[in-house]
């Protein structure tokens, strides 16, 4: 066994290049979907909870600037407009962003809203009663409230800041200044293709002068020791999710401000990490997405010019502060994130985006399948304000009401929403396994969201609490499972390693549609990462032709909220 990763493992296929990294990510993949009979690590994986890292990354000397506090009940938009915006006729006048909408996006994503305290199946209510415990809700879902991404912002000239590269200090609402000078050149180097040619700009991002984003650049980074002290290599698959579901709610956003999004996965990561200063074995670059600027706040630079960021790397760039005394090497997430790098090509967009790569080969049409289809009704998008289900967004942990089954309506509203976080051509597909669902006979059921109906799967695999590692949630407590799935060696085949990043970007997206879809029609969701993915596996596919090599990213439990709760939701925004 070698490089680090264990269980089915990943094997030295003694060759270098895309051959190689295919079968890392092949392999990490079964590892993944075998790690509750086989771990992960060469040895078993203990967190250090007295020495956990801190959620919020900071850059002690750093100036800063104080950001306006974003207003819940703001001019972010409601949730239909998200949900339903399509772009074609809006591009022309889609507003860019402003100073105080910019802070307002990075808030409600990324920053703080409330402290929350609840009695749920955590058993950790007293823990969390004192404020060394305290859980502070975001407006972003975190595989055990770690948050492995960083946001820096490449600002270009002519904006309300000097430009430079500033870093978004979630846990006090601020920007850092890390360097100052243009850092826009050095960012679209690294996205530029390999050929050399020059790269169109992301599709219906405004470009001021028909190349370069107006706003600079937001790029998400991924630090894999806040969520690899808990899960070890586990950790890429649940930070990977992690990233996909910020960037559906920075998606969400630009949506319901009827701008167009695009989030880029592909692209040189050295270059891009050596512009942003970063050492790829503690942080490395991951999503880059380009802004686009309000015409209002924009004004020309000097006719000197604006000269280029110094050298990110060089001594006076202040480094991030690690509150672990001890940060252990963890080598399983470095060897997959170095496999399902981009090459460099440029343009390969992450999620709900309106231009894609190639779409992976489909798979049996699913109107020919032997069983009747089940047409879903139509789905009425609530206008709740979007900033206002961000701040008010929480799993339900074990409070999921058995009683009350999930009517077809809200399932309907639930895997509308999700889609749309896919887009048309997407590597990612829906399932459903129902248990408690008005009007659905319980089993598993194929997704299609053109036709927006369920197509039954002929299985005999029933979900048991059996198949739950962990004891936060009953399996028979949810409505229905929603499972979201892809095909790892098609979509490897026809976009190479990087889909791994693109396939969880559009997972975890969708997750987080999903979760506000449940939250606005007061439904009960969690995001479960303890399923056993070769039983969902077993139960979504049922052993049909073709459908083997299904495998399964990121489970939900949808289900009617338990009425009362004692706790507490102390909010901030």
């Amino acid at each position: 066994m070698t490089d680090g990763i264990r269980g089915n493992g990943v094997q030295d296929t003694g060759r270098d290049g895309p051959g190689k990294d295919h079968a890392t990510v092949l392999d990490y993949v079964e590892a993944v979907r075998e790690r509750l009979r086989q771990p992960l690590d060469d040895e078993e994986f203990t967190p250090d909870w007295s020495d956990r890292p801190s959620p919020h990354t900071t850059h002690p000397g750093a100036p800063e600037i104080l950001l306006p506090t974003a207003v819940a009940a703001g001019s972010t938009g409601t949730f239909a407009d998200a949900v339903t915006y399509t772009g074609a006729s809006q591009r022309a006048e889609a507003p860019g962003l402003t100073f105080e909408g910019f802070a307002e996006a990075l808030q409600l994503t990324a920053g703080i809203l409330a402290r929350r305290w609840q009695i749920d199946w955590n058993g950790d209510a007293e823990g969390r009663s004192r404020l060394r415990g305290a859980a502070w809700g975001r407006g972003t879902p975190s595989g055990g409230a770690n948050y492995p991404w960083e946001l820096y912002w490449a600002a270009a000239p002519g904006l309300p800041v000097l430009p430079g590269l500033l870093h978004y200090a979630s846990g006090r609402h601020t920007l850092e200044r890390l360097s100052t000078g243009d850092p826009t050149a050095a960012i679209r180097a690294a996205l530029a293709p390999t050929s050399g040619e020059p790269q169109a700009g992301p599709s219906g991002i405004p470009h001021g002068d028909g190349s370069r984003p107006t706003g600079g650049y937001l790029i998400c980074t991924l630090r894999p020791w806040k969520t690899a002290f808990k899960y070890g290599t586990f950790a890429y698959h649940v930070a990977t999710l992690d990233i996909g579901a910020f960037l559906g709610s920075w998606s969400l956003l630009e949506h319901a401000a009827a701008r167009p999004f695009r989030a880029l996965l592909d692209f040189d990561e050295s270059a891009m990490n050596t512009a942003l200063g970063l050492d790829p074995g503690q942080e490395s670059a991951h999503a880059v997405i380009p802004l686009a600027w309000h015409r209002a706040e924009r004004h020309r630079p000097a006719a000197t010019g604006v000269p280029p960021a110094a050298n990110a790397n060089g001594p006076a760039r202040p480094r991030p502060w690690e509150i672990s005394r001890q940060v252990k090497e963890v080598p399983g997430p470095a060897v997959i994130r170095r496999a399902t790098a981009g090459t460099g090509r440029g343009g390969r967009s992450g999620t709900a985006s309106e231009a894609r790569s190639p779409a992976v080969p489909a798979p049996r049409a699913v109107a020919t399948a032997p069983l009747p289809s089940l047409r879903l009704p139509g789905a009425v998008i609530p206008g709740q304000g979007l900033g206002e289900l961000l701040s008010r967004r929480r799993s339900s942990v074990g409070r999921i009401d058995p009683r009350t089954p999930v009517t077809t309506s809200e399932l309907s509203l639930a895997l509308r929403c999700a889609a749309t976080a896919t887009g048309e051509r997407s590597v990612i597909g829906i399932r459903v396994i129902a248990q408690r669902v008005e009007g659905l006979a319980p089993g598993s059921y194929r997704y299609d969201a053109e036709q927006h109906a369920l197509f039954p799967v002929g299985t005999t695999h029933r979900l048991g609490e059996h198949d739950y590692a962990m004891r936060n949630y009953s399996v028979a407590q949810a409505g229905a499972v929603i499972a979201f799935v892809w095909r790892p060696a098609r979509a490897l085949a026809a976009l190479g390693p990087n889909s791994y990043r693109a396939a969880h970007a559009e997972a975890g997206a969708a997750a987080q549609y999903l979760h506000l879809a449940a939250q606005a029609a007061g439904l009960g969701c969690g995001l479960i990462l303890g399923m056993d993915p070769r039983a969902v596996d077993l139960a979504v596919t049922g052993g049909e032709e073709g459908e083997a090599e299904v495998r399964t990213s990121l489970c939900a439990f949808l289900g009617a909220r338990m009425p009362g709760a004692a706790g507490l939701d102390d909010r901030l925004v």
